[in-house]
């Protein structure tokens, strides 16, 4: 068993209560866990001086030669603001680190996989409630105890409506829809390449500013080489439109192949997919591996 050390640090929303429990979790299984406190007491995390604290948490854990995989604490908002405050020079002098997490901490997975091709895992974070209950945790955490190569595998659906035969595959890339599209045009989105596979999710959206965003997509050239897209869990969508109707509207506007999964996104389960995995879709599965 291959012991790693990881940071579990608040630099998006203030996580729930239930994070002491939950990293108790990761701890019995055997991993050196830190958990790096955010004092927000007399300050909002998205005031400067909440931000600052923020981007100092997030700088030192990656630029910590002494750590092994840093864990989002949770989601919500407050991500991109670190952007430009991350000491970038300063990171291509480390060694890559694993960056746990999903929803609003795409926006730090994507900018170090765009600027410094860091992988990362889109995954349950333990400041959420949605943790507890999870069977994917489990799979993170051996993955974790493990170590690498790690390797996962997702439940996938192609639309009727879409071309495909045969296998595919190509290097993952993706995490919440809206998060991501607002990346479009900065320097962390990573280019679009050949043969990329897409992974995509999203809360409490409705499908008209999901197709709106796609638009976005296609509009700006992301879409260009893509493999095939997967459709993840949109939880919690408003108005009565169905996640279906909205998958056959995005179907419409894609060239590739558009799968849809029940495996990923906010809820349960959120099986860990690796951002810069390989991946080979063939059947109804998706496997995926990443050396790290």
């Amino acid at each position: 068993v291959t012991v790693k050390t990881v940071h579990v640090i608040e630099f998006c929303s203030a996580p729930e209560s239930v994070i002491r429990e939950n990293i108790e979790r990761l701890r019995v299984a055997g991993l050196d866990v830190t958990h790096k406190l955010l004092d927000d007491s007399v300050v909002h995390r998205l005031e400067p001086t909440g931000i600052a604290r923020r981007a100092s948490l997030l700088n030192q854990a990656l630029l910590d030669n002494d750590v092994d995989c840093v864990i989002a604490a949770r989601g919500g908002y407050g991500a991109s603001d670190l952007l430009p405050q991350l000491d970038w020079e300063a990171l291509l002098r480390v060694a890559p680190k694993l960056l746990v997490g999903f929803s609003d901490v795409g926006a730090v997975q994507s900018a170090l996989y765009a600027r410094l091709g860091w992988p990362a895992l889109h995954a349950p974070m333990p400041g959420s409630s949605a943790w507890r209950g999870d069977a994917a945790v489990d799979e993170l955490v051996s993955m974790l105890v493990t170590g690498p190569p790690l390797s996962g595998a997702i439940a996938v659906q192609c639309l009727a409506t879409s071309q495909h035969t045969g296998t595919i595959h190509g290097t993952l890339f993706g995490g919440c829809l809206s998060v991501l599209t607002n990346l479009i045009g900065t320097p962390d989105l990573p280019d679009p390449a050949p043969g990329r596979i897409l992974f995509l999710e999203d809360v409490n959206e409705s499908a008209e500013r999901i197709l709106r965003y796609w638009n976005q997509w296609c509009a700006s050239g992301q879409l260009a080489g893509t493999a095939a897209v997967v459709l993840g869990r949109f939880a919690g969508m408003t108005g009565k439109t169905p996640v279906s109707w909205l998958a056959a509207r995005v179907a419409e506007r894609t060239e590739c192949p558009i799968f849809v999964s029940k495996d990923f996104g906010h809820g349960q389960p959120n099986h860990p997919i690796a951002i810069g995995g390989m991946a080979t879709i063939q059947g109804d599965a998706l496997n995926w591996q990443l050396a790290l």
